[in-house]
């Protein structure tokens, strides 16, 4: 089977993550595969890519580019299968393709009711557009995936008939990387709580949120401290960020909070390093970080929200979306209880084990592709 994987839109956080790891496992499996990606996301060691410079294009001369230029090469390579891996495809594909929905924020009436205000006219004319273009991409394909329930029921409501053709196959972690040390961190080490957020900067995350926890569990005489992984840097140009930037900045100022990207084959360490994962965020299709996180066995603490609960089931607590209050309680619960403590952890190792394996994800992916070559 030939497959061409039309990666074209990894540029950061967990869409490039996935494309690594995808890349590397389909090599393994010993696929004839083709990878498009942009110029950034290539390196020297990477095989099987073809590179495209298309980062600064606007989403209309993108999608202009993509219907002429990218067709002209999906024609001359022939493949079995087109996998467009980051919610936009082809409409009328001269091959079959199947098509990943990843961007559930553009579906979302909790996200799109709370988050937009603040983000301006432009951006509310590019939500618009984006989202058109993901629901002409999803009635052409001939296969949907989404990675959880909620994201497909999402879409479903801008548009009843994907279900028919959509599969759900959620994501996976590494759980031999993400697994718990063998001598583990004792809870509060040092006399500090040490909090952990993983995740690169978009508002909807709410990271300000994490610093006023810190605070409040500061003011209750629990020493805290948190780790966020974004940079200041990533705020930058982003509508709807001057509330994380004031408060992170002030944050980092105060010592109570250290900022910064981590590589990715150091954060399996990262978690162990910690007491808690806390996840503010209030959109999402998936959740990358919880599920490391339950395997490495962290107790998370996450909003309550319809893909977060349906990720981590019982083996979290959660509290209600932009509640700095709530997440406070949340956290000074685990502090007061070890056996609730040890439950999450032990909950949360066997929930990522047993339902979010990268290797069974990707070859779920794989029996998809080749039902799609084949016509079944």
């Amino acid at each position: 089977m030939r497959l061409l994987v039309n990666a074209l839109s990894a540029r950061r956080g967990g869409i490039l993550t996935y494309t690594r790891n995808l890349l590397s496992s389909l090599a393994e499996r010993g696929l004839d595969i083709t990878i498009a990606v942009p110029d950034e996301f290539a390196d020297d060691e990477m095989e099987n890519v073809r590179t495209f410079n298309i980062i600064q294009f606007s989403p209309l001369h993108r999608f202009a580019w993509e219907q002429i230029y990218w067709r002209k090469f999906v024609r001359d390579h022939a493949p079995d299968v087109l996998f467009s891996s980051a919610n936009f495809g082809l409409l009328n594909s001269p091959v079959e393709q199947i098509l990943l929905l990843r961007e559930g924020g553009l579906f979302d009436p909790f996200y799109l009711a709370n988050m937009t205000a603040v983000q301006g006219v432009g951006s509310a004319f590019n939500r618009y557009f984006r989202r058109r273009l993901m629901l002409m991409s999803a009635r052409s394909a001939s296969k949907i995936i989404t990675p959880t329930n909620a994201m497909r029921d999402a879409v479903a409501l801008w548009e009843p008939t994907i279900k028919d053709k959509c599969t759900v196959n959620p994501y996976g972690t590494i759980n031999n990387a993400f697994r718990p040390g063998q001598d583990p961190r004792p809870w509060r080490a040092g006399g500090m709580l040490k909090l952990l957020y993983v995740s690169v900067y978009y508002p909807h995350k709410v990271p300000n949120l994490v610093c006023q926890a810190v605070d409040l569990l500061n003011g209750r005489g629990i020493q805290a401290h948190a780790t966020i992984t974004m940079s200041l840097e990533e705020f930058t140009d982003t509508r709807g960020s001057a509330l994380d930037d004031k408060i992170l900045l002030d944050a980092q100022k105060r010592g109570i909070v250290t900022l910064g990207p981590h590589k990715y084959a150091n954060l399996p360490q990262l978690y162990r390093d910690h007491d808690v994962f806390v996840f503010p965020s209030v959109s999402e299709t998936f959740g990358h970080p919880m599920a490391e996180a339950m395997s490495t066995g962290l107790p998370v603490v996450a909003s309550d929200t319809p893909v977060n609960l349906e990720i981590c089931g019982e083996a979290a607590f959660y509290f209600k979306p932009f509640s700095a209050q709530g997440l406070a309680d949340r956290i000074e619960e685990l502090n007061n209880s070890e056996p609730l403590r040890n439950r999450l952890s032990a909950e949360g190792r066997h929930r990522a084990v047993s339902r979010y394996s990268w290797e069974d994800h990707v070859d779920r992916l794989v029996d998809t592709f080749e039902a799609v070559a084949s016509g079944r």
